[in-house]
């Protein structure tokens, strides 16, 4: 099989007996990638017969990603290699500078070659080289080249043997792997190709776009991209995958560190309520540094991609803005802590800035679900204490809102069945005289196995009428959509040792499509309220299935723990400042989600809370 670093349009043949003194270079997007093809004689990856592949001595892998790492830093690879490095199937190197890929070599041997981490190595220095190159602004002195050696960032990933793979396992949802776990590399004739999950993660592209992407750069045929993967075993395609050790440096200046799918695994044992602050305080942070960079009232900026560092939408829609306000201001109930005092005047600021309608901008009270996230960002001031400024945007969110639902008539037709919830917990909190009836209307109108997408306004705003009340109206169906959840949600048990980060996620979907990722979050923070309220959640501490409620709770915080960005996957980011704390889409897409990370928030402080009541109730003494 050939040894190739991924992707470019032109390569250099070179010998196995030595590294080539130059290396072809191309561009892909953004990134400066070369390809190193080392011809393999008369070797198949189909010739393979392990099963299972061996893993590196994770102390073996971390000597060779230090001796990768002084090579980096003097920018060379010494014809003498001294102390002698593994033989190893794959080898990748990966160089950023300030997030930015500017260096990356990738080689693939169909069996262990004592040479791979040279060859990678030196094909990633090389591509570093040519990127301080073609910078217009800067001259490759020699001090410059000390100070791009020393800040710039290594990730490494070595794997000691590939594993074939069959049509049956191919077939599979994520061609059988797990994705930022897995390379997976392919050959056809001569030439090979990988993509390794650092690239993977880079690129934004999944298992399937990987595979028809290096098929299409393997052959030449655009047509390859929509063949199908029998299609693709017809013609000669072969396939093979590892999983490579993966170590990086989380930034500039640091060792490295063994990373678990672009980060690191929380463990359940961590999740407390000292985590639990310290989570609501980074989600905090993350919200507020997604401020409009610019002189303009516009608030926020919308979704941030943690890899590219830019956003999108550049401003977030109104419904996000309010709804950041009003997770933030229930967050800031201590104007002595200086990260809460700016969390509450950054949400004075977005209600002001919604306020301030811009030219070409949308009014909010033209909006139904942005006139609800106001008005629940409005009733965490507090009666008296709202600035003047907002009474016109109260004044007119709030007729917005009465025209959303009448009892004869129902919610209004425009509005999206999943933001009834949002709208009745809205109404609610503005004591509108149709409130219950709207509450009531939509757990009737709910099937029960919908009831998650409603929550947690839905829930929330039941538990706001039911203030006062003995009973819950509506806790049957709370308790079955609670069992339901349960009934779906991830165990140690049920999945593999590699794939435990998904542990305390809850699988929804009927199929095996979609992976778990923040729509778990909505149900989970209502859950976190159901979990204080003694009529939902009968008991104290010392009862068994309290105990085993708060495990269950505990154990779906640690998921939304998990799909927060956090300082050891700093060193994929272009903007991690702006980046560490934000709430992914799912543990494989890097797109931080401020409304993800406003509920994620907002559950956060339901846990607490209620652990805390719990802990408040009386134990009965103990009968004699």
């Amino acid at each position: 099989m050939h040894a190739c670093e991924a992707t470019s349009s032109r390569s250099v043949q070179v010998s196995l007996l030595g590294l080539a003194p130059s290396i072809g270079l191309g561009n892909l997007g953004n990134f400066l990638r070369i390809r190193l093809h080392v011809i393999v004689f008369a070797i198949s990856v189909l010739g393979l017969t392990n099963a299972h592949a061996q893993q590196l001595d994770i102390n073996e892998s971390m000597r060779v990603y230090r001796t990768i790492d002084s090579w980096v830093r003097d920018l060379s690879v010494p014809d003498e290699l001294g102390e002698p490095v593994p033989a190893l199937s794959v080898a990748s190197v990966t160089l950023r500078l300030d997030g930015q890929v500017i260096g990356r070599g990738q080689i693939v041997h169909a069996t262990p070659n004592e040479m791979a981490v040279a060859q990678a190595t030196l094909s990633a220095i090389a591509q570093a080289n040519q990127w301080v190159r073609n910078r217009a602004d800067v001259e490759p002195s020699e001090e410059v080249w000390e100070s791009i050696a020393s800040r710039m960032t290594l990730s490494v990933e070595l794997a000691q043997d590939l594993v074939p793979m069959s049509e049956d396992s191919l077939a599979q949802h994520g061609l059988g792997m797990s994705q930022g776990v897995h390379a997976l590399a392919m050959r056809l004739g001569e030439r090979a190709e990988i993509v390794t999950a650092d690239e993977m993660f880079a690129l934004g592209i999944g298992m399937d776009r990987a595979a028809y992407s290096m098929a299409t750069e393997l052959s030449g045929d655009g047509a390859m991209s929509l063949a199908s993967i029998g299609e693709l075993l017809s013609r000669g395609y072969e396939f093979a995958r590892c999983e490579p050790i993966w170590i990086a440096q989380s930034a500039e200046g640091r060792g490295g560190v063994f990373i678990d799918r672009g980060g690191r695994v929380i463990e359940e044992s961590a999740i407390g309520l000292k985590s639990i602050r310290s989570m609501a305080d980074q989600l905090a942070s993350f919200l507020v540094a997604q401020r409009w960079p610019g002189s303009e009232a516009y608030g926020m900026v919308g979704s941030r991609d943690v890899i590219s560092g830019r956003s999108n939408p550049e401003v977030a829609p109104i419904y996000e803005q309010a709804l950041v306000a009003y997770a933030l201001m229930k967050y800031a109930d201590d104007m002595g802590d200086p990260t809460k005092l700016a969390a509450r005047e950054f949400a004075m600021d977005l209600l002001s800035a919604i306020a301030e309608v811009q030219p070409g901008e949308p009014a909010p009270w033209d909006d139904q679900i942005g006139s609800a996230a106001c008005m629940l960002a409005f009733t965490e001031y507090g009666f008296g204490l709202r600035p003047d400024t907002f009474a016109a945007l109260e004044r007119r969110c709030t007729e917005t809102l009465n025209k959303t639902y009448t009892p004869i008539d129902g919610f209004a037709s425009s509005l999206p069945p999943a933001a009834q919830g949002l709208v009745a917990h809205a109404l609610v909190k503005i004591n509108h005289e149709h409130a219950e009836h709207a509450v009531r209307a939509v757990f009737r109108d709910t099937q029960a196995g919908e009831l998650v997408a409603q929550m947690p306004f839905l829930g929330w705003a039941e538990l706001e009428l039911a203030k006062g009340r003995e009973q819950v109206p509506a806790s049957e169906a709370l308790n079955q959509m609670r069992a339901f959840v349960w009934g779906h949600q991830l165990g140690k048990a049920d999945l593999d040792w590699r794939d435990r980060d998904y542990i305390g996620s809850v699988v929804f979907t009927k199929g095996t499509n979609r992976l778990p990722g923040s729509e778990n979050i909505r149900p989970i923070a209502f859950l976190c309220s159901m979990l204080g309220d003694p009529r939902l959640t009968q008991g104290t501490i010392a009862d068994f299935e309290v105990a085993s409620e708060i495990g269950r709770v505990a154990a779906s915080m640690r998921f939304v723990n998990q799909l927060m960005v956090d300082d050891t996957s700093s060193f994929l980011s272009r903007a991690p400042q702006r980046s560490i704390g934000g709430v992914r889409q799912s543990l494989t897409d890097w797109n931080a989600s401020p409304v993800s990370s406003a509920l994620a928030l907002l559950a956060a402080l339901e846990f607490e809370d209620s652990v805390r009541a719990i802990g408040a109730r009386q134990i009965p003494d103990p009968k004699p």
